[in-house]
């Protein structure tokens, strides 16, 4: 016959009470025979139907193989918080250099880079379309066709450099960015 304990005798090699150990035989369907269990298999069942507990507690005075199961669950748990314990670090790390450079202005915030774009396109918009009113006195009196296009393109030519001085006053650009960008 193999070796068998007493449930209490057992329950106690596991670092639980007495009582424990009966209900988890119970939930466990670990087999009994006159009040007494293999703890090799009461083990294996005691591990397969129990959660392991983050305190580590059980599985660390235990025996046979309730000892080893604990032990590497005891360790894959103690793994598993240290390292998602330091992708959070590493994250948090990121996220804290990121907004030190948002406040050190190397970035721009999305939405009010986002409402500064729209603004500046409307008024890019509002100023193609009232164009059209501001060169008509000026072009209805011109017959050549090359002077009617200078007049046109003069006026677009000041629309284009009021959108750009929009574009350096709203978004904070300086010209020496501009011209390290133009170097790249």
């Amino acid at each position: 016959m193999p070796n068998t304990t007493t449930i209490a005798e057992w329950a106690k090699s596991l670092g639980i009470s007495r009582q424990q150990g009966y209900a988890a035989v119970n939930r466990c369907s670990i087999p009994v025979v006159d009040g007494r269990l293999d703890p090799d298999v009461a083990g294996v069942l005691y591990q397969k139907h129990t959660r392991a507990r983050a305190n580590g507690k059980r599985g660390a005075n235990s025996a046979g193989a309730a000892d080893a199961a604990g032990a590497s669950a005891g360790n894959a748990l103690a793994t598993g918080y240290d390292s998602s314990r330091a992708r959070r670090e590493e994250a948090e790390a990121a996220i804290s250099e990121m907004r030190l450079a948002e406040m050190q202005g190397k970035y721009l915030v999305k939405a009010e880079v986002a409402a500064a774009v729209f603004a500046i396109a409307r008024a890019l918009r509002d100023g193609l379309t009232n164009s059209a009113r501001r060169i008509a006195a000026d072009v209805a009196g011109l017959s050549d066709a090359q002077a009617c296009e200078e007049v046109i393109e003069r006026e677009h030519r000041a629309l284009m450099l009021s959108m750009v001085q929009s574009i350096t006053v709203k978004l904070d650009i300086s010209e020496q960015q501009e011209h390290e960008d133009a170097d790249a």
